[in-house]
């Protein structure tokens, strides 16, 4: 290049600026590594979060808090035979209604006990199964429910507030398959008195059974069948959100 007298030197060949910075400025910009890297993380964090956040059902946590004690008085009666039975060291004050339960359904009373019938142990067996996964479910809404500005742990807040449970996703599976335990083993329950001819309570009016053996045990039918409903709509909706972000 010819020199001039203003340049007494030939012009240095441009430099070529960097599309992604202003001359006289060091690049800063991320990697593409670190573009796709830290929003995945934060992203995968968040769907975790996200599926194990729980609201327990108002009506399946009242009739849990007042039908787990029941169920427990119910197979401790059982498991406690012959002394929980009229006439046994146990019987007064504790199972007194027993007396009286052990006439209508004879699954509870000496019949059952002196035949040997292994039915009544099996079922409470069960009943003591259902309620340990009961327990399990209650003692996550307690331990890991949110609590909000002002409130604070109690009975009000456990039973009836609205509050949000974090890492209940084991919880909510565990009531689930408890629920179905209850409806069909009470399902069993009534069919075993159905397919033996009313055995075991045939021998009461249908009247006096309506209060003593109809409502007790469709109690039983009917909650854990609105359970089962709840639990399983629940983890069904979360199957669904979980497959729709793995098509995408």
């Amino acid at each position: 290049m010819v020199s001039t007298r203003h340049h007494p030197s030939a012009f240095p060949d441009p430099a070529t600026p960097s599309p992604s910075s202003k001359a006289g400025t060091p690049s800063t910009s991320p990697s593409s590594s670190q573009i796709l890297t830290k929003p995945t993380q934060s992203s995968s964090a968040r769907r975790t979060s996200t599926a194990n956040l729980h609201t327990p059902d108002r009506i399946t946590m009242i009739w849990l808090i007042a039908s787990l004690p029941l169920v427990v008085w119910d197979f401790m009666y059982v498991f406690l035979r012959p002394h929980s039975m009229p006439g046994g060291a146990l019987h007064s004050p504790v199972w007194t209604p027993y007396a009286l339960y052990g006439t209508v359904d004879y699954t509870y009373g000496w019949p059952a006990w002196q035949g040997r019938v292994g039915f009544t142990a099996a079922q409470s067996s069960l009943n003591a199964a259902e309620t340990a996964m009961y327990g399990f479910y209650l003692w996550v809404v307690w331990r890991n429910g949110r609590v909000g500005k002002g409130e604070k742990k109690g009975v009000q807040w456990f039973a009836w507030d609205e509050k949000r449970v974090d890492q209940a996703g084991l919880a909510v599976l565990v009531a689930f398959a408890g629920s179905v335990m209850t409806l069909s083993k009470t399902v069993l329950y009534v069919f075993n008195e159905f397919f033996s001819g009313f055995d075991n309570i045939g021998h009461n009016s249908f009247l006096s059974l309506i209060p003593l053996w109809i409502i007790p045990n469709g109690l039983w039918l009917v909650f854990p069948a609105y359970m089962t409903y709840i639990f399983g709509a629940e983890i069904l909706a979360a199957l669904g959100v979980a497959g729709a972000k793995k098509s995408r």
